[in-house]
């Protein structure tokens, strides 16, 4: 007998590093809108000040998400009120936990933040099964992932039918996952 579809609701939030992004973004923004405040005119200071603030804005809000496990798959949203096109669950095939260290997460997916991207195939023993699922690795160094990584550590990875897999950093990973696999299997 197939589960019912969950419905699970669930967050990213910047780490450390994030809010450096953050800070390094307004304080950037600030010196120049000073140096430019010296020899500019004041519509193109408000310009580079506003410029930089959305910046900030914007790198916040692809991090600190809100996200919702459904029926139709796993739906971000950017700041937690601005909702992207759902991760189909037509096209997840496997859920596993993937655990990547510190100094692993920029090298391993390319950055923090909401993205698209290639990033290098997990290994064996970076894996953890959820449920009565098997680990799943991919034969190519490298694949197209769609990403929500905002800290290291355990992360839920959905492997796709597809060309395309995911990859979220949630504060809460086994949650995740367990809503992930009880889609996956309302699905079948």
């Amino acid at each position: 007998m197939r589960p019912e579809a969950p419905f699970y609701v669930g967050r990213t939030r910047p780490s450390s590093i994030g809010w450096t992004r953050i800070a390094i973004t307004l304080a950037a923004g600030a010196v120049l809108t000073l140096l430019m405040a010296q020899r500019s005119s004041l519509p193109g200071v408000l310009l580079v000040a506003v410029l930089f603030l959305g910046l900030a804005v914007w790198t916040w809000m692809g991090q600190r998400t809100r996200f919702i496990v459904d029926e139709h798959g796993l739906t971000v949203s950017l700041g937690g009120f601005l909702p992207r096109k759902p991760w189909p669950l037509e096209d997840f095939r496997t859920v596993q936990l993937r655990e990547l260290g510190p100094s692993r997460v920029g090298v391993t997916l390319g950055g923090y933040g909401w993205r698209r991207g290639k990033a290098t195939t997990p290994r064996p023993e970076e894996l953890t099964a959820v449920g009565s699922r098997k680990i799943f690795t991919l034969d190519e160094v490298q694949q197209p992932y769609r990403m929500l990584a905002t800290r290291s550590g355990p992360m839920v990875e959905i492997i796709g039918r597809g060309s395309t897999h995911y990859i979220i950093s949630p504060e809460d990973p086994h949650a995740t996952a367990a809503a992930v696999d009880q889609a996956i299997r309302s699905r079948r």
